[in-house]
């Protein structure tokens, strides 16, 4: 079996394999958001950067690098606290659009 190693420390650093430079002192990444869908009728994000535009019939929302439309009927905005907000209702699609 053969075993991975490391001779020298840039080598480390080119791959980044043994750390992770966007985890906070809470674990959590900034650069990333962090997307939860419960079956088809709920949506949460920690890492929104606003509300762009939204409706009943779809959302879109601000992330760091992008942004995030949640597209679907009766959609509502029941939490929307800093970074977080979770829409409710018959979701049919989320898309993502990265820059």
């Amino acid at each position: 079996m053969a075993k991975f190693k490391f001779k020298t420390n840039s080598q480390k650093k080119k791959l980044n394999i043994f750390r992770f430079n966007g985890v906070t002192d809470t674990g959590r990444n900034l650069s990333a958001p962090r997307i939860e869908i419960i079956s088809n009728r709920e949506f949460s994000l920690d890492g929104c950067l606003g509300i762009i535009e939204y409706n009943d019939v779809y959302v879109r929302v601000k992330v760091p690098r992008g942004e995030i439309t949640v597209m679907g009927v009766s959609l509502d905005i029941p939490i929307f606290d800093g970074p977080i907000i979770t829409v409710k209702g018959k979701i049919h699609s989320v898309e993502l659009n990265m820059r």
